[in-house]
């Protein structure tokens, strides 16, 4: 009995793919008859038999690969065959079918020994897959597109409806039409969380953010602006949109005139309005002229994103999740809150230093625990 090997090659990391028996198990074989041909990723090669006997066993079978030295199958010498078998098996030396020695033409698909692995891992079955590579073959994009049309077979789908589709078509229009640029800052709440902890009128982080980002907006009137075609609009007046998630999709109520609301009478409008989105009583004004949107994913656990420009807007901020963090101050370690804040800005235009300024007010004025808790006048 002798073991038929793959030959060893210098790279022991190269496999190689049984592409073909020639011989089935329990065929006669002669000295330097081919009995199988091997495949790796360079080069097709035959492999013979070393001597005289029978295919007692094939132990990696068609179109499975195998490594440099590993048994590919076994002969039994003809001299232990007749030893053994003879007189108990007439037939000695006949062909015996054998299920691990039959070649199904109509399935096997030859390709490379990477290929074939890839459609293993990814449960592609090759017979089924279409070759758009040189004289038909198979390649790597051919077994990655058949995944994507089975998926696809079995993918539920849901068309647009109205809303999604309007959403959808803004956000596209927003993106093509216009320069944006996003820049990212962290805020230092720490003293504002401590201030906010001890007021009885229990406001929202949101509440505080928008407030903030309405006192920034009076100081840096070059943000609170539309862009139409090639001009921009600058209003005295901030009218200040909302991000709302709902169930159905996105929408933006408005807080008009915002400038001329205290941080209280704005709690209660945003309340007011994201209420009146849930429960789909917009009306139409309460939907449109904003000048500036912010929208708020720290609840979700967002840190840093982009959020794209509700148009004609020259900007809007993206809030995310406040979050703990240690310093070094004088030597000493001290844990502080910080919020991450994102702008998205039109440079056609907003230039960056000037989209920064604006960022680097809200930051302040966050920072400041005595400018956001000033009550405004009426």
């Amino acid at each position: 009995m002798y073991e038929v090997k793959l030959p060893q090659t210098s790279d022991d990391s190269i496999e190689s793919m049984i592409v073909f028996w020639h011989k089935s198990v329990g065929d006669t074989i002669k000295k330097g008859e081919i009995l199988v041909e091997v495949q790796t990723e360079k080069a097709v090669s035959e492999i013979a038999a070393e001597e005289d006997g029978i295919l007692k066993e094939i132990l990696i079978p068609r179109g499975e690969v195998a490594r440099g030295g590993e048994t590919l199958a076994t002969i039994e010498s003809v001299s232990e065959k007749k030893e053994g078998n003879q007189a108990l098996n007439p037939s000695f030396g006949q062909r015996k079918p054998n299920m691990n020695g039959v070649q199904n033409k109509s399935q096997f698909v030859r390709v490379l020994p990477r290929i074939r692995r890839l459609a293993r891992d990814l449960g592609v079955n090759l017979s089924s897959v279409s070759g758009t590579g040189i004289n038909g073959q198979i390649t790597e994009n051919d077994v990655r597109n058949a995944v994507h049309q089975k998926q696809d077979s079995e993918a539920f789908i849901t068309p647009f409806n109205e809303i999604r589709k309007t959403i959808a078509k803004r956000m596209s229009d927003s993106l093509m039409t216009s320069a944006q640029l996003t820049e990212t800052a962290w805020a230092d709440v720490t003293e504002l969380d401590r201030k906010r902890t001890a007021s009885e009128k229990n406001f929202s982080w949101n509440d505080i953010v928008l407030y903030a980002v309405i006192k920034s907006l009076k100081q840096h009137s070059n943000v609170n602006i539309h862009v139409i075609g090639e001009e921009i609009r600058r209003y005295p007046s901030i009218h200040l949109g909302v991000a709302v998630d709902t169930e159905e999709g996105l929408f933006v109520p408005v807080i008009h005139h915002a400038d001329r609301l205290s941080l209280t009478q704005l709690r209660e409008m945003a309340h007011q309005l994201i209420e009146k989105t849930k429960n789909h009583q917009l009306s139409t004004e309460e939907q449109s002229g904003s000048t500036f949107t912010v929208t708020n994913l720290g609840s979700l656990g967002i840190q840093f994103f982009t959020p794209i420009i509700n148009k004609p807007e020259g900007a809007i901020l993206g809030v995310g999740q406040i979050e703990s963090d240690i310093i070094m101050k004088d030597e000493q370690v001290f844990e502080r809150k910080r919020l991450p804040l994102s702008l998205t800005f039109d440079h056609r235009a907003i230039d960056g230093a000037p989209a920064a300024r604006f960022l680097q007010t809200v930051c302040q004025t966050l920072q400041h625990p005595e400018i956001i808790f000033e009550e405004m006048p009426v």
